[in-house]
């Protein structure tokens, strides 16, 4: 299997259902070598165990052109990363965010106001949450479309899965944030940046290649996500008019529906990690030092789980998927993920009678197995 397969990237699930029920363990030749998991227990095992499976695989990867703080290290040193950024996500912090990220969704609508037709990705969903987190960090939204290329070069997304083509992109990106870190050293703000400038684990301040790629970690993390989310329920929505008018009828229902796309359409489909010592599943043992590929997407489907596990259904009443990962890894920006997506969802509804696919225009996938996106969604969209 390959980072980039097109099959797996156009509709992974029909494969999905076919490792579980068949090879609920096997090994992945080509890009991707290592043990592929697909069973919700699995899957939940792997990742609660990060004593066993170590994370510092994400940054061995031959696609990965870049260690990232945080998402490649294990504790203990992941927690003293961590501990450095929680604070901007607290329940008070967001609580504050509230109003500005809802004012932001609605003047995104207004620039949209008078079209019919839309690519929803480019106009929407991806300047959204990348507004926001780019506030969080001090930088300059005006710089969108430089994160946006820099994001899909660090994370392979791009048409070209050649290292070579995609490193100018991402030393670029690295540049950037490096440049900063003089200035918020000297005059540190209230930002992220400036926190992780400043930030000392066990006494001792973080290099600068290390800040730096901790940046590049966090203005990914706070936008892929959110831009997937959205753009996976709206391409959901745009087949569905039924739901898309249950949820303008009841708006009390658009963080089901939030919970159940990121459940039904994971925007990270998988992650790698490595195990630190010899274990078995299914009657086959994983030997220490081998990689081993979780498939949260496939985990998120698996009827051994969730009853009707192929439907969207907003009576599912339950949030136990792995779109945001579970154990020490969990997602720092999860609730400001949900936070955007609700906001956003909000705007929408009250905007638009109905929703469907444009006919006349090519919708564009991200092209990578891992992370399940769009880079051009066309909608059309009826006025209310």
């Amino acid at each position: 299997m390959n980072r980039n397969d097109k099959a797996l990237i156009a509709s992974p699930y029909s494969s999905y259902q076919k490792w579980r029920d068949e090879n609920p363990i096997w090994w992945s030749d080509g890009d991707l070598k290592g043990w592929v998991l697909s069973r919700y227990d699995d899957v939940r095992t792997v990742m609660k165990d990060a004593k066993t499976f170590s994370s510092k695989s994400m940054g061995e990867m031959e696609s990965q052109t870049v260690a990232l703080p945080l998402l490649t290290d294990d504790p203990p040193r992941h927690t003293q990363l961590r501990a450095i950024v929680n604070t901007a996500f607290t329940t008070r912090t967001l609580k504050v965010m509230e109003s500005g990220v809802k004012d932001l969704a609605e003047e995104l609508l207004d620039a949209m106001s008078g079209k019919s037709v839309v690519d929803i990705s480019a106009e929407f969903t991806g300047p959204l949450p990348v507004t926001v987190i780019a506030h969080m960090m001090g930088i300059p939204a005006e710089r969108a479309d430089d994160f946006r290329r820099w994001s899909d070069a660090l994370t392979g997304t791009t048409k070209s899965q050649d290292v070579a083509e995609r490193m100018p992109l991402v030393m670029e990106m690295a540049g950037y944030f490096t440049s900063l870190i003089p200035e918020r050293r000297e005059n540190p703000g209230k930002d992220l940046v400036s926190e992780v400038v400043n930030a000392e684990v066990d006494g001792e301040s973080l290099n600068d290649q290390d800040i730096a790629g901790f940046c590049m970690l966090m203005l990914i993390a706070g936008n892929e996500t959110t831009t997937s989310v959205l753009a996976s329920l709206l391409n959901y929505l745009a087949d569905d008019p039924e739901t898309w008018q249950e949820l303008r009828e009841n708006p009390d229902k658009i963080d089901a529906a939030i919970e159940e796309i990121l459940r039904y359409d994971a925007p990270v489909q998988w992650v790698n990690r490595k195990a630190t010592r010899d274990v078995e599943f299914h009657g086959q043992t994983i030997k220490a030092g081998e990689p081993v590929y979780v498939f949260m997407g496939s985990a998120n489907r698996d009827p051994r789980h969730y009853e009707h596990a192929d439907e969207f259904r907003l009576d599912r009443g339950r949030s136990d998927h792995h779109s945001f990962g579970h154990g020490i890894h969990f997602c720092i920006g999860a609730p400001l993920g949900r936070l955007e997506a609700r906001y956003a969802m909000e705007g929408l509804l009250k905007r638009y009678k109905s929703i469907s696919h444009a006919q006349s225009a090519k919708n564009e996938r991200t092209h990578s197995t891992m992370l399940r996106g769009f880079h051009h969604l066309w909608l059309d969209l009826e006025s209310a």
